[in-house]
């Protein structure tokens, strides 16, 4: 008994302690502001949860003060892209903490005019010297350093917090996406409400869509960006009430808001199409400070369209643009599909919001609008909410269930369909299908600049052969692909199904990541036995295709190829489950212990699934490494209890030779053997 008493004692000790070392790490990490390798950054408030009131209470971030002249000077240093120099490394603060290094280039989305006028305005690109996914777009402007980087992690922004006396800001905040909250909610007013005439059309349809890889060429359009006054006085003041009282913004300001947005929108469509925008050099020319003059009705996108296309023409010029564009304080988003490089349509696009600043309006707005423009649809095949406005759903584009949540998606503003509050910054497939086709083999061909980027899309994707599944029964998917560059690829699944055909979407996308496996539905709900709105499995026989796209992320414009595979799914069939352990169990090691599952008519024709592995997680079912048994797929098979001590046990029994499985319910124990163990006090095991 003592011998028990003072093992069990030791355990205790060292459990507690390793539980009150792992509870006290990340309060110290709270109260040390950490510095940058270039001293460039410091914490200005502990780096974990910071609040402040630019943005809604629940939006989480890492406030930083920044030494701007210091940066200023460093950013002088970097060379212009494509050009020998001296490499210029920038540390950017994450916001979880820690820094990556950048290794940075001059990148201009400035015509070589416009930059003389407006030289306290510059751009810049990235490479991360710490993470192989690391890409980034910088700016820093009369408003301050702001930056939008992909990082393994997420998607990363930062932007200035508050500004100094003289307007200049030092404190700043780098935040995930995904972290973000809006200040204000979502209204319909602020969102796209597109005006498709086919009048205004000018007849094109996209070709029969092909495999059309892309990023060995990179296409630079040139594009004319008005402001209307309202816009120019809200991104100078910030004071949306100032400006309705008469007060005014300036043309410097206003030009730094729009290359802010800009610089990020560049850096979606060079990475997913292979196209930038360069501002032409009369840009400032169409930029507005007085509301009563200004050419435009900002409140009404419909009625600027053709405002917009009258102004470009006369101030600009048509041959001196390729695709314009204006920005508002209202009227929500309007465009007229392919109509770049069309004279007489292609300034024909609008982007109004009552905050035309941040991420929502650079990805939900700007990108979209401007994906219109390139002839993108709407891919949700939602109907509530906004999803249910005129022109919203499109038939033969509805691929994401719900609000989807790609760029050219309805994210945010369908009611009960919403599948997340703001759009992710990529293309779904269709959109990319579509935008290439048009780039590549329609109008949009015939005006761009088209120079090499000596890049090599991703070759030899595969889906993996098609397989026949039980219903109601979960699966992954894992394909491959390889790099010519050897740049790191990510890749992401999207099912390529359409209501009118019969087979709604019930899968969402989601955004690109290092592994080319996904599961059906999501790891998440599985271990959880919840279900999720875009995550849901057929209850009928039906098809499921999907396309899993390849991305190299190449800064300067990004190699991307995808393929296709088809699943069928049959109601003779599943679901198969797991059925015992099913409950928070007790196993101990080294025993003999029955497992037992539902086999649902999955040994016969057409699944014809013979033998099952079986499979142990030690970690609440993140992953599965240790194979307890490989046998008949009978419903049931005893296995023997490895020496793996946890309190998150999991089972998956999977068909050895399919892709669908079952897991158990819920987290048991399994209990290891104790070792020997010789104390102090001389008692022994």
């Amino acid at each position: 008994m003592k011998k028990l008493l003072g093992k069990i004692r030791l355990i205790t000790i060292i459990q507690t302690m390793i539980a009150f070392m792992a509870c006290m790490a990340p309060l110290a990490a709270q109260g040390q502001a950490a510095s940058s390798p270039d001293s460039l950054w410091e914490d200005a408030a502990p780096p974990t949860i910071a609040r402040r009131g630019l943005a809604a209470p629940e939006s989480y971030y890492r406030l930083l003060r920044v030494d701007i002249t210091a940066l200023e000077r460093t950013l002088g240093q970097a060379p212009f892209e494509e050009r020998p120099g001296a490499e210029i490394i920038l540390s950017i603060p994450m916001p979880s903490g820690g820094f990556q290094r950048f290794l940075i280039e001059e990148s201009p989305i400035m015509a070589p005019a416009l930059t003389a006028k407006f030289p306290d305005i510059k751009t810049y690109r990235g490479i991360s010297l710490d993470d192989p996914q690391g890409t980034a777009r910088f700016d820093l402007t009369p408003k301050g350093f702001h930056a939008i980087f992909h990082s393994s992690k997420g998607t990363v922004y930062i932007d200035p917090d508050s500004p100094t006396q003289d307007g200049l800001p030092e404190l700043y905040r780098s935040y995930f996406k995904r972290d973000f909250k809006p200040a204000q909610p979502k209204k319909r007013e602020c969102q796209v409400d597109e005006t498709e005439s086919p009048a205004e059309i000018l007849g094109f349809r996209p070709s029969p869509l092909a495999l059309r890889p892309s990023g060995n060429t990179l296409r630079t359009y040139r594009i004319a960006i008005a402001a209307s006054g309202e816009y120019t006085c809200f991104v100078t003041t910030g004071d949306s009430q100032a400006c309705a009282g008469g007060a005014t913004g300036t043309k410097n300001d206003a030009l730094a808001a729009i290359v802010t947005t800009l610089n990020r929108v560049d850096f979606i469509y060079e990475r997913e199409v292979a196209v930038r925008f360069e501002l032409v050099e009369d840009n400032d020319l169409i930029i507005y400070t007085n509301r009563d003059t200004d050419p435009y009705t900002n409140d009404d996108g419909h009625t600027m369209l053709g405002e917009n296309q009258m102004n470009l023409d006369n101030i600009i010029g048509n041959d001196n643009y390729d695709i314009g564009h204006v920005f508002s304080t209202g009227g929500g988003g309007a465009a007229v599909p392919a109509t770049v490089c069309q004279a007489g349509s292609k300034a024909k696009g609008v982007t109004g919001s009552s905050r035309p600043l941040g991420d929502p309006f650079d990805v939900d707005f700007v990108a979209h609008e401007m994906g219109h423009q390139f002839s993108a649809q709407h891919t949700f095949n939602g109907t509530a909410g906004a999803c249910g406005g005129k022109n919203a759903r499109k038939p033969n584009d509805a691929y994401e269930p719900g609000s989807g949540s790609t760029i050219m998606s309805y994210a945010g503003i369908c009611g009960e369909q919403n599948l997340q509050p703001h759009a992710d910054p990529y293309f779904h497939g269709l959109s990319f299908d579509q935008i290439v086709d048009y780039t590549t083999q329609s109008t949009g061909n015939s005006c761009p600049l088209i120079t090499s980027t000596l890049n090599q899309a991703p070759v030899g994707v595969d889906a993996g052969p098609s397989y026949t599944l039980p219903m109601g029964t979960p699966f992954t998917l894992t394909g491959t692909a390889i790099d010519p560059d050897d740049d790191p690829l990510t890749y992401n699944w999207e099912e390529f199904d359409l209501e009118k055909d019969g087979n709604s979407p019930l899968f969402r996308s989601f955004p690109p990541t290092d592994d080319p496996s996904r599961t059906f539905p999501q790891l998440s709900d599985l271990l959880n036995n919840t279900s999720t709105l875009g995550e849901q499995l057929p209850a009928e026989a039906r098809e499921l295709t999907f396309r899993l796209t390849a991305r190299d992320n190449r800064a300067g414009g990004g190699g991307v190829d995808y393929d296709m595979v088809t699943l069928e799914v049959t109601d003779l069939a599943g679901p198969f489950r797991v059925t015992e352990p099913n409950s928070p169990v007790t196993w101990a090691s080294n025993t003999s212990k029955l497992v037992t599952w539902e086999v649902a008519n999955t040994d016969l024709a057409p699944v014809s699934c013979g033998q099952v592995d079986i499979l142990l997680s030690i970690d609440g079912g993140d992953s599965y490494p240790i194979t307890l048994a490989t046998t008949a797929n009978d419903g049931e098979a005893s296995i023997i209890v490895p020496d793996s001590a946890t309190t998150r046990a999991r089972l998956k029994v999977a068909c050895a030779d399919n892709i669908f499985f079952g897991i158990s319910d819920t987290d048991f124990t399994i209990t290891g053997t104790l070792p020997d163990i010789i104390f102090a006090d001389g008692f022994e095991s």
